[in-house]
């Protein structure tokens, strides 16, 4: 059965341009809200709303949480063939609470997506991933079994820090070679060691971390500073962050960008075009009370 079932991720996984790893969770809001939410869902949550057909690798617990998560991803057209049932863990769970207009996280572990199993699954064109689900041997096993069999593959790495739960040296070691390094301006001072610096001197650092781990391109996220896309894919591009419509929260405004950067790269479009529209995107995204929308129309803007 086992071998089976290897045989049709193997084959599902075939037919998806874009594998999407990692947590899939419920954002719990100081109001009580409960979102559906993990930054590889929202990624994947976004591709698929912009026409794509990504497979998510994730795993939820055996609990109406889980359910839950299964009949939205149905709903929205999202296969689930990916998504694992861990029986001996929670779904996943994330309370947010807000500090100066920003999001901060309280992840609780261990859940379901910190265990996540290889089943096979490999053959996609884009590999994405965070760093919270390589937290955890089992997960990270499963990444870099996914990882091997996939040569050739493009690997997206949206590094995703979350204090106190961060891992500095482990972004490190997988942003090492990645294709596509997206991580926001907090996140480079972090891992190059300079706390002060600014968005204006973006082009040098990006180079520098781009020289010491081989990676062929990098999208910086400043918040209301805007973005900026540097490396091989093109000119080094910088994108405004217009004002959203209305303000909700920035929750998910960085997963928002990686769904536009990758459905870009999949339609081929320039460094200047996808920034410009991972702006827009991502300012009408912090218009939503968290950070998706099962509003079809949202998504058929960009």
């Amino acid at each position: 059965m086992k071998r089976a079932e290897n045989a049709q991720a193997t084959e599902a996984t075939r037919l998806a341009p874009v594998l999407v790893f990692g947590e899939t969770l419920f954002d719990v809001f100081p109001d009580g809200r409960r979102v559906l939410g993990g930054a590889p869902f929202n990624v994947a949550w976004g591709l698929k709303g912009f026409g794509q057909n990504p497979l998510l690798v994730s795993a939820v617990g055996a609990d109406a949480d889980g359910a839950r998560i299964r009949a939205k991803m149905a709903a929205w057209g999202l296969r689930d063939e990916g998504v694992q049932t861990d029986p001996a863990h929670a779904t996943g769970e994330v309370r947010i609470e807000f500090r100066a207009g920003e999001p901060r996280y309280d992840i609780c572990r261990p859940r379901a997506w910190d265990f996540i199993r290889d089943e096979g699954f490999g053959a996609a064109r884009v590999l994405c991933h965070g760093l919270l689900a390589l937290r955890n041997e089992t997960s990270r096993a499963a990444f870099a079994a996914i990882q091997a069999r996939s040569a050739g593959a493009l690997r997206f790495f949206d590094v995703n820090l979350r204090p106190p739960d961060d891992a500095p040296d482990l972004a490190r070691r997988w942003m090492r070679g990645a294709d596509w390094l997206k991580l926001n301006l907090d996140e480079l001072r972090i891992l190059l060691g300079r706390p002060d610096a600014t968005f204006a001197e973006a082009p040098a650092r990006l180079d520098e971390l781009r020289a010491e781990y081989g990676i062929r391109n990098v999208l910086l996220t400043a918040g209301a500073e805007g973005l900026r896309l540097q490396g091989e894919y093109g000119a080094a591009v910088c994108a405004p962050a217009p004002p959203p419509p209305q303000w909700a929260d920035a929750v998910g405004a960085g997963d928002s960008i990686s769904a536009v950067a990758i459905d870009g790269l999949l339609h081929s479009r320039s460094a200047q075009e996808i920034a410009d529209a991972a702006g827009r995107f991502a300012a009408r995204i912090c218009g939503l009370p968290g950070a998706i929308t099962e509003e079809k129309e949202f998504y058929r803007h960009e």
